[in-house]
């Protein structure tokens, strides 16, 4: 007995030893979170390494701090929530200093300052920030960028603002003339158009909308971590490290390490009515689907009918369609008729965001009704058919009277599921710039660090699909399809 005691007594001292060291172990890894499309700050190179300026600095001050340092891609628009939920430890890619970051975030030291700057096509007319009057700018959704520019003065100068994912995103926007200029950071910029071959295509204005100072952020109450990095950046600043980093990156030493402090254009405060922006979110998703599924649905009615006729080239046509539009994601086909169009048939100038939505979204979910209504048909009995040509009944009559409702019988599940969907992917079309229901949750959530968005968006989507599903139990209870 006294042997089994003392043996359990010894495992536990190596049970609660080996996990003190474990605890221990990963105590020394820092998760730090990025947004991998911003060069040079952070980015992917050919190799698909994550590497930058931001990257090498980061290396070198948890090298002097002991600490192992894991680069985590986030999504930039949700940065504030990976920080509070403990998801990562460290924001540090081109963070800028704002006000509303300093109440959700604990900030350090400035290391390096930087500039916000509209960038225009060349031969665009454009030299200065007051030719923007009445023109369309783009920026990052979720960037400093779009915080400056919506709260300067002179945004209700703007004939639009548009936010994008990304400021490659935005610098095509300019290149094919859908907006007029794009706001970035100057750094980030002048490396991406140099590296790019791009300064003989873009123009960047001198005069710049605001400066501001580059941080890194932190969970609120870990100050031991904040201290942590603001030692490891002075000592690398010491001891020339930082320097060398700079160059390598901008061929100067541009390091600026001191208490951030107000951006040059101080910020209004702004009590953005946060139910106002959800409701507008949720009328663009409304719209947009209430339009796809109109012009979707009867389309899919129509080839099908269409894909079974015996013309073999027509019904090659259809394949075709078919088969692109259900093997390529709808993300895909976005991006292609926004983007691509447009470069290979320069004269195809549509800049309505919503219209080339809402054909992107009308062709894919038209293949996908045309494959379940072509299922449908099948599903006729043939002897059906024969009779109708016995009866000599007229083809109009045959078709709305007897095809169509044994058609949408067999159908109605199937089509039930797509128009669920095609709600939930709606929040697809914030890729091109339009604010719909869960892009206006996720800028709230980005901006509060509060969730309850979140939770207010999923409770909308679910009404609204469960709404879909009460009205196509109805129509199946009329049609007696039990």
């Amino acid at each position: 007995m006294k042997n089994k005691v003392i043996l359990i007594i010894t495992f536990l001292i190596l049970f609660t030893f080996g996990a003190a060291c474990v605890s221990a172990k990963n105590n020394q890894k820092i998760v730090v979170g990025l947004d991998i499309n911003v060069p040079p700050m952070g980015f992917l190179d050919s190799n698909g390494d994550i590497i930058g300026f931001d990257i090498d600095l980061a290396k070198e001050t948890f090298k002097i701090l002991g600490k192992e340092v894991i680069f985590q891609p986030i999504d930039w628009d949700a940065k504030e929530l990976e920080l509070s939920t403990g998801k990562i430890d460290a924001i540090w890619n081109g963070l800028s200093y704002t006000p509303e970051r300093a109440k959700n975030m604990l900030l350090t030291k400035t290391y390096m300052q930087n500039n916000q700057v509209f960038i225009v096509k060349k031969g665009s007319g454009i030299s200065s920030i007051s030719d923007l009057n009445q023109k369309t700018v783009c920026v990052q959704k979720g960037s400093s960028g779009e915080t400056s520019l919506k709260n300067s003065d002179m945004s209700k100068n703007f004939k639009n603002i548009t936010t994008l994912e990304n400021m490659v995103n935005c610098l095509n926007e300019v290149k094919l003339l859908k907006t007029d200029a794009t706001l970035a950071d100057e750094v980030t910029a002048r490396y991406y158009l140099a590296k790019n071959n791009l300064e003989s295509e873009f123009e960047i204005l001198g005069e710049p909308l605001s400066t501001e100072d580059y941080v890194v952020a932190v969970k609120n109450g870990n100050e031991t971590l904040k201290n942590e990095i603001e030692y490891g950046l002075s000592e690398i600043i010491k001891n020339g490290t930082a320097e060398n980093i700079s160059k390598k990156w901008f061929g100067e030493n541009i390091i600026c390490f001191e208490n951030a402090g107000q951006i040059s254009n101080e910020s209004k405060n702004k009590n953005d009515n946060f139910q106002t922006q959800l409701l507008g979110g949720l009328m663009e998703t409304l719209k947009l689907f209430a339009v796809c599924f109109v012009f979707s649905f009867p389309i899919g009615v129509v080839l099908a009918f269409l894909r079974n006729l015996k013309f073999a080239p027509l019904k090659f046509l259809i394949d075709v369609y078919i088969n692109i539009m259900r093997s390529t994601p709808l993300l895909l086909q976005i991006f292609f008729m926004f983007y691509g169009l447009p470069i290979m048939f320069p004269s195809l100038k549509i800049t309505d965001r919503f219209l080339i939505g809402v054909i992107s979204f009308v062709l894919n979910y038209a293949a996908y009704f045309t494959e379940i209504f072509r299922g449908g048909l099948k599903s006729v009995d043939k002897s059906q058919l024969e009779a109708i040509k016995v009866l000599q009944i007229p083809k109009s009559t045959a078709i709305f009277k007897i095809v169509l409702p044994q058609m949408f019988k067999v159908c109605l599940p199937s089509v039930c599921n797509e128009t669920v969907s095609l709600v939930k992917d709606t929040a697809l079309i914030f890729s091109i710039g339009i604010v719909e229901l869960l892009t206006s949750a996720k800028s709230i959530v980005n901006e509060t660090a509060n969730i309850t968005a979140y939770i207010v968006a999923f409770g909308i989507y679910l009404a609204i699909c469960t709404a879909i599903n009460l009205i196509f139990k109805w129509v199946e209870n009329k049609l007696k399809f039990e």
